[in-house]
């Protein structure tokens, strides 16, 4: 037998005592009265079954919490399942002492240590400290008046067996977040199969105290996570938020309302809406993964509000045709086959044949592309004939 485990037979020869005299009482609430976990109480008398006890060791830790549980610690239906107790006063000036005298310690070390649950802890330390009366199970008072300093310390300065260091995961989530959109770290503990709140738990515990770790099969799941499926996506590089914003306006000129582009992009239209009217715009990973996503759904067929469409067209808002993926993101470039009034550089007919060639390309007859341009039929003769008559 290790140095460090115990013999399971004495301890199952209790536990089976107390389910014999509280038949109606779920394993689960004896394991909880004990300070112990369920599923291990219940590992523990599952595999006694077909076997001899004395097979089975368990840690000094879990062996003292069962043994030291009384059957007048148990709840019952006689006094309407209500447990011994005793003054919670005297217990917690002595986790008072501790804390004050240790500032390492926490509230919550102190409670595992006893069996409690922490919200229990604080909850009984708060009422005593407020002068109002307050009982807690005799059982628990017990082990806290018993806790030393010393043993704690060394719990809390030691990192458990199980786990390992943190900080390589910390890295690994970090640089997955910096080659996606949209990946944060509740996305990925769902794919790598881990539970978000595990995950936020052991950042919030490092943050705290860098010493603390993360469980080996936790750890060793999200390191071996190296792609991510959609909702997230690669992230570019190159985008900008100028070209965002140019993505989203031009969505809207061609019909599309923002709460169109949310849908499809999974976002809130008020996130979009707080984005565009930003005097200085700045995105998040998930906004960016948004509209990208929106755009490749909607940007090559028309939307159907006319109220979007005529808004746009009101703030001289360029389509998607008017844009080239490579330069929308280039805010010194503007786009193609649009003229503004506040645009002044005059015609010439290289630039004409341009303007004329590239929303021809996209379908357009010539008088469309000249009602576009904001050009007749005449002056456009002129330019491209006459230059110099053509101001």
């Amino acid at each position: 037998m290790r140095a460090d485990r115990t013999a399971a037979a004495p301890v199952l020869q209790h536990v089976r005592y107390l389910i014999a005299q509280r038949p109606h009482l779920p394993v689960a609430a004896i394991a909880r009265h004990a300070g112990v976990a369920s599923s291990t109480l219940k590992s523990l008398l599952s595999d006694t079954r077909d076997g001899p006890g004395e097979e089975r060791t368990v840690s000094p830790a879990i062996a003292r919490r069962l043994l030291s549980l009384q059957l007048a610690d148990l709840p019952c239906r006689e006094r309407g399942y209500g447990g011994r107790s005793t003054d919670a006063a005297p217990a917690m000036h002595h986790v008072r002492a501790l804390l004050a005298a240790h500032p390492a310690l926490s509230q919550a070390a102190i409670a595992r240590a006893a069996g409690m649950s922490p919200s229990t802890l604080a909850a009984a330390l708060h009422d005593v400290a407020a002068g109002t009366p307050r009982r807690i199970q005799q059982a628990a008072a017990q082990q806290l008046l018993a806790l030393a300093p010393d043993p704690l310390l060394t719990a809390a300065a030691v990192r458990r067996s199980d786990t390992t260091e943190l900080q390589p995961v910390i890295d690994h989530l970090h640089a997955l977040q910096l080659r996606y959109d949209r990946a944060s770290c509740a996305f990925i503990a769902r794919t790598a199969g881990v539970n978000p709140s595990t995950l936020a738990s052991a950042l919030m515990d490092h943050s705290r105290n860098p010493r603390r770790g993360i469980h080996v099969a936790v750890g060793r799941r999200l390191l071996a996570l190296d792609e991510l499926p959609p909702p997230a996506c690669p992230r570019r590089t190159q985008v900008t938020d100028t070209g965002l914003l140019r993505r989203l306006r031009a969505l809207c000129a061609a019909g599309w309302t923002l709460e169109d582009i949310g849908a499809a992009g999974n976002i809130s239209a008020k996130t979009l809406t707080a984005f565009a009217t930003t005097h200085h715009p700045r995105s998040t990973p998930a906004l960016r993964g948004s509209v990208l996503a929106a755009w490749e759904e909607l940007a090559h067929r028309p939307g159907p509000s006319t109220a979007a469409r005529r808004r746009a067209q009101a703030k001289r808002w360029a389509p998607p045709l008017a844009w080239d993926n490579e330069t929308i993101d280039d805010s010194t470039v503007s786009p193609s086959g649009i003229r503004h009034p506040s645009h002044q550089s005059p015609w010439n007919p290289d630039l004409l044949h341009h303007e004329l060639g590239f929303l021809t390309r996209l379908g357009l007859s010539k008088a469309q592309a000249l009602k576009r341009l904001g050009l007749g039929t005449q002056r456009a003769h002129r330019i491209l004939t006459h230059p110099a008559l053509a101001a």
